[in-house]
C-alpha cells in the first residue's frame, strides 16, 4: 500500500491541475499558500477571475493561510488524465481561486497559489449557513468604498430589510445559490443628496445582479453569475 505520504503529493497535484467551468467549488486544501512570486512582489486580488479584473487588494509573496473559497478554469479530471503535459502546464494559467485573506474576499491567479501550511490568515470567523436574524452593514463595491451607509437584515421568515443609503427597503431572499437571491425590493421615496443616492442605486444594483452568496461569521460577499464581485458586507449585530 502507498504511503500517506505519497498520496497527499499527488492530492495536492490533482486540487491544482483540475478544474471547472461552473461557479466556483471549494475542492482542494482548506488553506492557501503564495508561489513563484518574487520576494519584492505582491499576488494580485480581483473582483473577477481573470488578469483585467478590478484590483482589490494585495498579498505579500510570502503569504499563507489563505482560505480556499473555490477555483474555476483549468481542467476537469478527465481532460487532465488524458492531456499532455503541455497542456497539463498550459491549462494551470487559465485557473483563478477565490480566497479569503485579511477580510478581503477576491480571486487569485490559481497557478501561483500551493497548498498553506499556516494557520487562517483570513480571520472572519466560520462559514455560516443560517443568515436569519444577522445584520451587515456595506463595506465597499467590489473595493470601492460607498459614499453612504447602508445595511441589510435578514429574518427568520426570509425577509430582508435595512437602509440602502437613503431609503428603507424590505423584500425577501433565498438561501438556493446560483438563482436570483433577492426579490425586487420595496422602498420608501424619500429624496438624499446624490451620494446617498448614488449608495442606493448602487446598492439595489448589487442585489437585483447577485447570485451567489459567501457568508462567514464577520464577513459576507455577493457574486453575479459569472463571479464578478459586487458587494461586500461586514456584520454589525453581535455575532
Amino acid at each position: 500500500m502507498p504511503s500517506i505520504h505519497r498520496i497527499l503529493p499527488l492530492l495536492g497535484c490533482l486540487a491544482s491541475c483540475i478544474g471547472t467551468t461552473a461557479l466556483a467549488t471549494a475542492d482542494g486544501p482548506d488553506y492557501y499558500a503564495v508561489q513563484d512570486v518574487g520576494i519584492s512582489d505582491v499576488l494580485n486580488v480581483r473582483a473577477t477571475p481573470s488578469s483585467s479584473g478590478t484590483l482589490i487588494g494585495t498579498i505579500p509573496s510570502d503569504g499563507d493561510g489563505l482560505a480556499n473559497l473555490g477555483c474555476v478554469g483549468g481542467l476537469n479530471y478527465d481532460e487532465w488524465e488524458k492531456a499532455t503535459e503541455v497542456d497539463r502546464a498550459a491549462a494551470r494559467e487559465t485557473r483563478w481561486c477565490r480566497v479569503g485573506y485579511d477580510r478581503t474576499i477576491g480571486w487569485t491567479a490559481g497557478w501561483l497559489l500551493t497548498e498553506g501550511g499556516a494557520d487562517d490568515q483570513f480571520r472572519a470567523g466560520g462559514a455560516l449557513s443560517d443568515m436569519a436574524g444577522s445584520e451587515w452593514m456595506l463595506r465597499d463595491f467590489a473595493g470601492e468604498t460607498p459614499n453612504a451607509d447602508a445595511w441589510i437584515a435578514f429574518r427568520e421568515d426570509n425577509s430582508v430589510g435595512g437602509n440602502a443609503g437613503c431609503n428603507n427597503f424590505s423584500g425577501m431572499h433565498t438561501s438556493r445559490q446560483g438563482s436570483a437571491l433577492f426579490t425586487p425590493m420595496a422602498a420608501t421615496r424619500k429624496m438624499c443628496l446624490g451620494a446617498e443616492m448614488q449608495t442606493e442605486m448602487r446598492f439595489f444594483q448589487a442585489l437585483n445582479e447577485a447570485s451567489e452568496m459567501v457568508s462567514f461569521h464577520l464577513l459576507m460577499a455577493l457574486f453575479d453569475g459569472n463571479g464578478a464581485l459586487l458587494a461586500t458586507f461586514e456584520r454589525r449585530d453581535p455575532d
